[in-house]
């Protein structure tokens, strides 16, 4: 059997696997903000350090698209995928100051009401989310550097692609509902 149909196969395999892994995730968050509806929660006021958390990871997105589309063209990603991976680390910091926020602002994870508890709840379980994607984008970062990838096979840095612009949307969806709801 010809080596690249496999592969091609494999490649398919994988990303199907990825949306199933990323449905699941939907239908955990989905089951989280709805118990928000249900209870008729509201959210004490979001801290900025959110707004900032939401600007890193949309233009790590960005960066991460432009670091496909130069792999595509065989041209170099590394440095793109670093900057994207430093942007997700940047979001974490913020999301650290922004739980330090809420505590200064006697906002706490389990002396508050359910509101209190579930902004934790939902920015904690995004946070757990975007470790996997920061290890992700290392080891595709990693693979960059010593090119592995190419036009012709770029399927590590598609699946991270889509996994963290997967976690962008999430996470802006998070963000405009604990700050809209």
């Amino acid at each position: 059997m010809n080596t690249s149909i496999v592969q091609e196969n494999i490649s398919k395999a994988t990303l199907q696997l990825l949306w199933i892994g990323i449905g699941s995730i939907c239908m955990f968050f989905a089951g989280l903000t709805s118990v928000i509806f249900v209870d008729k929660m509201t959210f004490p006021s979001t801290p900025d350090w959110f707004i900032y958390s939401t600007i890193a990871i949309v233009i790590s997105s960005v960066i991460l698209e432009i670091a496909k589309k130069e792999t595509v063209l065989d041209k170099p990603a590394f440095n793109l995928i670093l900057i994207s991976f430093i942007l997700g680390i940047f979001f974490t910091f913020c999301q650290f100051k922004g739980w330090t926020a809420l505590v200064d602002n006697n906002i706490f994870f389990t002396r508050g009401g359910k509101e209190q508890s579930m902004i934790y709840v939902l920015t904690g379980a995004h946070l757990a989310h975007l470790f996997a994607g920061l290890i992700v984008l290392v080891v595709t970062a990693i693979k960059s550097k010593y090119g592995r990838y190419s036009s012709k096979d770029y399927i590590g840095l598609k699946l991270a692609t889509t996994y963290w612009h997967f976690l962008t949307i999430l996470w802006i969806y998070l963000y405009l509902f604990i700050s809209f709801a």
